[in-house]
């Protein structure tokens, strides 16, 4: 392994130009336009028929399971996410639109890239502490795979102590880890630093850091990916 590069930060428009062009082929100007309202419509309403028959509609437009998680899934979880935030939506409600999301999600077939990541890049993700929002790394661990990557996905809760542990017996390449809320940065900004001294990059995702740009860079990460397309990217970046 060889030691953890500085921190990165790079917009979707320049990151494009780092990508394979097999990877290309969903752009900003051909991607199909995501169907976010009626999927957001028919998660609120709890109807999974309806929200599984526009996913598969997305994913047969885009023949992408990345496009379909990040252009269409993600959105919609935000949008549920301020719904509840403004008491539009209930705690239930809220769930069962992520366990919507969730089983879609699993369900959806792999889409292989035509340039994997190089044979035995291995990641770990996790979310750290009391976090249980980890949907997002499901969705991205999903993606990470099409990719060729090896993910570990370590069950939440996850401690400092069990993430370290898992990083030294599995020697990954990069660790990702994310935060829906953080009420304080000083544990997670002291496992970065930990893992970083094992000479390992550390991209962070979530909510968290969504809200607030430059937390990452506060916390000592390397990079933030603010989605899956963002994350994926990133990852192979910082693969050496």
């Amino acid at each position: 392994m060889t030691p953890a590069t500085g921190p990165c930060e790079v917009e979707f428009d320049k990151i494009l130009d780092t990508v394979p062009e097999a990877q290309r082929s969903i752009t900003r100007s051909r991607r199909p336009r995501p169907p976010v309202a009626a999927f957001v419509a028919a998660l609120t309403a709890g109807d999974a028929t309806a929200a599984g028959h526009i996913a598969t509609g997305h994913l047969a437009a885009t023949r992408s399971r990345l496009a379909v998680i990040s252009d269409l899934f993600h959105p919609a979880q935000y949008q549920i996410g301020e719904l509840w935030y403004l008491g539009r939506l209930g705690v239930a409600e809220e769930h069962r639109a992520t366990a919507i999301v969730t089983r879609l999600a699993l369900s959806l077939p792999p889409t292989p890239v035509d340039h994997p990541v190089r044979r035995g890049a291995r990641c770990i993700l996790a979310g750290l502490g009391g976090e249980q929002h980890v949907v997002g790394l499901q969705l991205l661990a999903l993606v990470l795979r099409d990719e060729g990557w090896r993910v570990d996905e370590l069950p939440p809760p996850t401690t400092r102590p069990e993430l370290l542990r898992a990083v030294i017996a599995l020697r990954p390449d990069v660790v990702g880890l994310s935060a829906a809320h953080l009420p304080s940065i000083r544990d997670i900004s002291a496992t970065i630093a930990e893992v970083r001294r094992l000479h390992l990059p550390v991209v962070v995702g979530g909510p968290a850091f969504n809200r607030t740009p430059g937390l990452w860079r506060t916390v000592g990460a390397d990079a933030h990916g603010s989605d899956a397309r963002v994350s994926t990217v990133l990852l192979r970046k910082l693969l050496r």
